[in-house]
């Protein structure tokens, strides 16, 4: 027990360094510490191997040290130098070092803490993955649905709830209704509480629930705790009498009181600590250069000529794709809704597959977030997984999961760790699937940082798209067309022949241009979009006397704008398709970088999208809503 208190008092002397030196402007943004709840992590970790894994919060100093037992790179991590956990880049609330992560954004690692653990119990090794969360995360739904996975699966994961009886500055009595006791219980999972002011009952516990979860027993440990400081820098409203009553009943404190040895050994480590800090601020921090790194040199636009004919229906070319993958790759997961046979997805695009490979496919629970984070957290363990979304509007639930961790980690964590993760969804209307299930919705995902997206088309095969999104070490939304799915044949114009042409590049542009006519008009579109503009041409050549130019994007974020400027350099008029509505999407980007580059002269643009407004179910009405060949012919009149 001494060399726990030892190491509990450790953490405080960091702790209390960091609060010192907050004060004195040399920490930047924020700072949560632990003090008071130091043997909470103390007490987990003591019984923890080296290849475990531990994901924590906002409050992760005390994890970190006591899973690890060092403190240096943390400090260099707070005070910004390249030296750090991250570089300097995660500060306070996103460090990352081997098997520990962390990451401010309540219950955001639990899903992937989750995946871990799937990848743990895959791999048969008996290590386990650890959640550290507090009370007020019980607010959050995404615990829940991580809670309902690791029970689901009987997964090795142990979620240490760390109930300080606050959520930032409100008791947890007036946000929290129930037991927390009771909530992880009615999951089925094994439940034990104690408090770090019973230090020996708080091992037994913690040693209790660590056996069960390694024998794939999920576990859920209720710490009772009392933080001394503050929520983060000095915003403390709480009762000043009731943090004195803590103060008297802290472990650490009476031990500092009681014992000479600790007490020699608290003032020695401060004393440590405080040179250390010394030496560490004129560590240096990281050149912009080596964080932006290098800019990925772009290509000279080849064209050739290409076929367009559809050999095989799209809902083939994908399960074909999967068949194959993980014939050859046993670390191709499937993840999504209804999955399995015999219903095999929504769109039957799994159909067979789970059959054939029983341990490759798993059908979950309807829990887009947590299945979106437990894919990021297969991720970690070095597999490939492909999460299906079963309706492209529901991809929603999955945003934070995309946008603060999947696309965050690797910049975030110093480029220690790639999120190689696939989420694939079917987007868009014509089904009379009505509000909820017919939107495109791919444009509120442009702009975030390491995500691609890419929308196939029955102009590309989708085998070979596949092939070139499997091996991108970032994470890719893949958008289907649900009336693609199964078509047949593409519409081709009657007016005129068509020359059909393709860039070399991973995701290929199409290029369509008319046969020995020199086209004043670009037409550039994407995925379903496609078919209405090409049955929009011969309407456009009776009705405006001009035949377009069609480019075709695959790739739609982020999007190489000096193809798009080369193939539109002649044209005077540019217009964008797009399914979704115009405002913030597709168009407005493309048409936006085309000013950039070429300064307004002499040419005119056109976005052309749905409605914006809710799609209805009735037929008649969406068809009108929805963007149309009609509606693009309609549309031209404003710049021909």
């Amino acid at each position: 027990m001494f060399d726990d208190l030892k190491l509990g008092l450790k953490i405080r002397a960091v702790e209390e360094a960091f609060l010192d030196i907050f004060s004195k402007g040399l920490l930047s943004g924020t700072v949560h510490t632990c003090v008071g709840q130091e043997l909470s992590a103390v007490a987990v970790s003591k019984y923890l191997k080296k290849n475990d894994y531990v994901f924590s919060n906002h409050r992760c100093h005390g994890h970190y040290i006591a899973f690890t037992n060092t403190y240096e790179n943390l400090i260099d991590e707070l005070l910004g130098k390249e030296s750090g956990l991250s570089g300097g880049i995660g500060g306070s609330q996103h460090i990352a070092h081997n098997n520990f992560f962390s990451n401010g954004p309540q219950g955001s690692l639990s899903p992937v803490a989750v995946g871990v653990a799937e990848g743990l119990k895959r791999k048969s090794k008996k290590h386990i993955s650890v959640c550290f969360i507090g009370d007020g995360t019980l607010g959050e739904g995404i615990i829940y649905e991580s809670l309902n996975l690791a029970a689901l699966y009987n997964l090795p994961i142990l979620f240490a709830c760390e109930n300080n009886k606050y959520a930032q500055s409100t008791k947890t009595s007036e946000n929290l209704s129930g037991s927390i006791f009771e909530r992880a219980k009615s999951f089925g999972l094994n439940v034990f509480e104690s408090d770090t002011w019973n230090y020996e009952k708080l091992l037994s516990a913690a040693n209790k629930a660590i056996i069960k979860t390694r024998n794939n027993e999920p576990s859920f440990l209720i710490i009772n705790t009392y933080r001394l400081k503050a929520h983060s820098k000095g915003d403390d409203d709480r009762d000043p009498e009731e943090i004195k009553k803590y103060e008297k009943l802290d472990l650490l404190n009476k031990e500092l009181k009681n014992n000479k040895s600790l007490n020699e050994f608290y003032l020695k480590i401060k004393g440590e600590i405080s040179d250390y800090i010394d030496v560490a601020l004129n560590k240096v921090e990281m050149p912009s250069k080596n964080y932006l790194g290098k800019k990925i040199s772009v290509n000279n636009l080849k064209l050739q000529h290409h076929n367009i004919d559809i050999k095989i229906k799209q809902v083939s070319q994908i399960n074909k794709f999967f068949d194959l993958t993980i014939k050859n790759n046993d670390k191709t997961i499937l993840i999504g809704e209804d999955i399995k046979d015999p219903y095999g997805g929504a769109f039957k695009v799994t159909k067979g597959l789970s059959s054939k490979y029983k341990n490759n496919v798993i059908s979950t629970p309807i829990s887009e977030a947590a299945i979106v984070g437990m894919g990021i957290g297969l991720c970690l363990m070095g597999y490939k997984p492909f999460v299906e979304i079963m309706f492209g509007d529901f991809i929603s639930y999955s945003f934070d999961q995309i946008l603060s961790n999947a696309s965050k980690f690797y910049h975030m964590y110093n480029k220690q760790v790639a999120i190689p993760l696939v989420i694939r969804t079917p987007m868009g209307g014509g089904r009379g699937y009505g509000p909820t299930h017919s939107q495109s919705i791919e444009k509120f995902f442009n702009g975030i940082n390491n995500i691609q997206i890419i929308a196939l088309n029955t102009f590309i095969d989708a085998n070979r798209l596949y092939q070139s999104i499997f091996n991108y070490k970032h994470t890719t939304i893949v958008i289907e067309n649900k009336l693609d799915y199964g078509r047949l044949k593409n519409t081709v114009p009657q007016s005129v022949n068509y020359i059909y042409s393709k860039s070399d590049d991973l995701y290929p542009i199409i290029f369509c241009a008319p046969d020995n006519i020199n086209s004043t008009l670009s037409i550039i579109t994407y995925g379903g979009s496609i078919h209405h503009v090409m049955e929009s041409i011969d309407s456009i050549f009776y009705e405006y006397e001009t035949i377009p130019n069609i480019i075709i994007l695959t790739k739609i974020y982020p999007i190489n704008f000096n193809d798009i400027f080369e193939l539109t350099k002649d044209s005077e008029y540019i217009v964008t398709v797009e399914e979704s509505n115009v405002e913030g999407g597709f168009g407005s980007e493309i048409i936006s970088s085309l000013i950039e580059f070429d300064n307004l002269k002499n040419k005119k643009y056109l976005r052309i999208g749905s409605e914006n407004i809710p799609i209805p179910s009735t037929k008649s009405l969406e068809s009108q809503m929805l963007v149309s060949s009609k509606m693009i012919v309609e549309k031209m009149k404003k710049i021909l």
